[in-house]
């Protein structure tokens, strides 16, 4: 009876330091992704920016809870993953926006000049 029980305990005690295994493509999307915002330059825009440190930091977040057994860090990696695509977005558009402008002034560069 007395073995039962702490053969009971022990079960309990190491499922509560047991860690929640995050699917390493969850991981590695949410990390590239991050890279992939980092690569369009999102760090130059101030509205990206603050997205891609949101990212980073629940990147590493996602990875303390998993480690610590809380279920909740594949959302917390979702989460990440989210910001950084919104990174990426805002970099890109910025970046758009920057060859649509030089697009129009060239344009006009031409109309300027006149036709042959």
């Amino acid at each position: 009876m007395m073995k039962a029980l702490m053969v009971s305990l022990a079960v309990v005690g190491l499922a509560a330091c047991a860690t929640v295994q995050v699917p390493p493509e969850r991981l590695e999307h949410s990390q590239a992704s991050i890279r992939g915002a980092e690569e369009m330059g999102a760090n130059g825009v101030p509205a990206a920016k603050m997205h891609l440190q949101l990212a980073r930091d629940q990147n590493e977040l996602a990875k303390t809870m998993a480690s610590n057994g809380d279920a909740r860090a594949v959302l917390v990696l979702a989460r990440a993953e989210s910001d950084a695509e919104l990174a990426l977005g805002l970099a890109r558009e910025v970046s758009v926006h920057s060859d649509a402008l030089k697009a129009t002034e060239d344009l006009k560069a031409v109309r300027a000049r006149g036709t042959p």
